[in-house]
C-alpha cells in the first residue's frame, strides 16, 4: 500500500484530548508518520492545541462516549469520535483507526459500523507478549469476548496466525489455554475447540498450553476466550508490577552493596522495565473487522498513543486484514 491514512479518536483515553495531540505531534517529530498521513477524528481543540496541529486534517466529531457508555449505546452515537471513524473506515476514508477510549464501545464500533469481515463471526482482541525467547507471544483473545462457542476458536486462530504474519514469524504453532495437557482436560467448549483446529490442515496446531507455559517457547499463538485472556492479561500486568515494586523496595532498604549491585543493572533493569511496560506496544488490534482498527490502554500517555499510530500505520502498510484467510 502506497500511501495511508491513519485517523485518531480525539477523545479517547484517561489523558485526552491533550496526550492525544501530544501524541500526534511526537509521531510526526518522530517519523513514525507524515502529517499528510494523520486525520484527527474530533474537533473540541483549544486553540494552544490547534495552532500546534494547524497542518493536520480534522473530522469534526463530537465527545459522546465514556467509560459508562455501553457498547450497544454507542450505535446510536453517530456524531460520536468513535462511530465517525469506524464509519470512515468502513468507507475506505481511512486505512486504520486508533483509539484509546472505551474498550466494549469501540469493538461495538468496530464490528456493527465498520462491519466483520466475510467469513468472520467474532472479531478478537489479538496483542504481542514478551517470551523467553525474545519472540512476541501473541494472545487471542485478550477481552472482547467474554463467552464464546467452539467455533469461534477457529476465528482466533486465524486473526492470530495473520498477526503472527505482521510479527515475521514464520508456519506459527498455535495452541489453546487451558488447565492441562491431556485431551479429556477443560470443558467441552474447548474440548470441540481443540478438535476443530485439528482437522484443519492449514494450522500448526499444536494442543493445550497451560498458563505456567505463556512464557515458554512451546507455541506462538494462545487462543482463548476474552474473560479468560482479560484476566490473564491483567494477573501478568499486576505481578510483574508487584515484582518490580519489591525489588525497588528491596534496594531502597538494602546496604551498600545491594544498591551497588542495583547501579550495576541499571541498564539489565531498564530493559526488563520496558519489556513490560504498555507503552513501548503502542496498541492491541481487534481483528476480525473490515479495516485496521488499533485499541490503545486508556491511560495512554503521549509517547503511547504515537506508538499506537506507529503499529497503525504498519499494519495498514502490510495489509493486515488481507493477510486473514478466510
Amino acid at each position: 500500500m502506497d500511501s495511508v491514512k491513519i485517523g485518531i479518536d480525539l477523545y479517547g483515553g484517561d489523558n485526552a484530548p491533550s496526550s492525544v495531540v501530544e501524541g500526534a505531534l511526537f509521531a510526526i517529530k518522530n517519523k513514525f508518520l507524515s502529517p499528510e498521513e494523520l486525520v484527527i477524528v474530533g474537533n473540541e481543540i483549544s486553540k494552544e492545541d490547534l495552532d500546534k496541529i494547524s497542518n493536520l486534517k480534522i473530522i469534526p466529531a463530537k465527545n459522546l462516549v465514556s467509560n459508562e457508555t455501553k457498547p450497544t449505546e454507542v450505535l446510536k452515537l453517530k456524531e460520536s469520535s468513535m462511530y465517525v471513524g469506524c464509519e470512515m473506515l468502513k468507507n475506505n476514508e481511512l486505512n486504520a483507526f486508533v483509539s484509546a477510549g472505551n474498550t466494549g464501545a469501540l469493538l461495538s464500533s468496530g464490528t456493527f459500523v465498520a462491519g466483520r469481515l466475510p467469513g468472520i463471526k467474532r472479531p478478537a482482541l489479538v496483542l504481542a507478549l514478551p517470551s523467553k525467547s525474545n519472540k512476541p507471544k501473541i494472545l487471542v483473545d485478550a477481552g472482547a469476548n467474554a463467552e464464546v462457542k467452539a467455533e469461534h476458536f477457529y476465528d482466533f486462530a486465524r486473526e492470530g496466525i495473520a498477526y503472527a504474519k505482521f510479527l515475521n514469524l514464520e508456519n506459527p504453532r498455535v495452541g489453546i489455554l487451558n488447565i492441562g495437557s491431556e485431551d479429556e482436560k477443560g470443558n467441552s467448549i474447548v474440548r470441540d475447540a481443540s478438535n476443530l483446529l485439528k482437522e484443519e490442515k492449514k494450522f500448526n496446531y499444536v494442543g493445550y498450553v497451560e498458563a505456567r507455559e505463556l512464557f515458554d517457547d512451546t507455541c506462538d499463538i494462545i487462543v482463548t476466550d476474552g474473560f479468560t485472556g482479560n484476566n490473564v492479561l491483567k494477573t501478568m500486568e499486576g505481578t510483574a508490577y508487584f515484582i518490580l515494586h519489591e525489588l525497588k523496595e528491596t534496594i531502597k532498604k538494602g546496604g551498600l552493596f545491594t544498591k551497588l549491585g542495583a547501579l550495576f543493572l541499571r541498564g539489565s533493569l531498564k530493559s526488563l522495565v520496558n519489556k513490560i511496560d504498555y507503552r513501548s506496544y503502542g496498541g492491541t488490534f481487534f481483528l476480525g473487522v473490515n479495516g485496521v482498527l488499533v485499541k490503545a490502554h486508556g491511560a495512554s500517555d503521549a509517547e503511547a498513543i504515537a506508538n499506537a499510530l506507529y503499529v497503525a500505520y504498519r499494519a495498514a502498510k502490510f495489509d493486515l486484514i488481507e493477510k486473514i484467510e478466510i
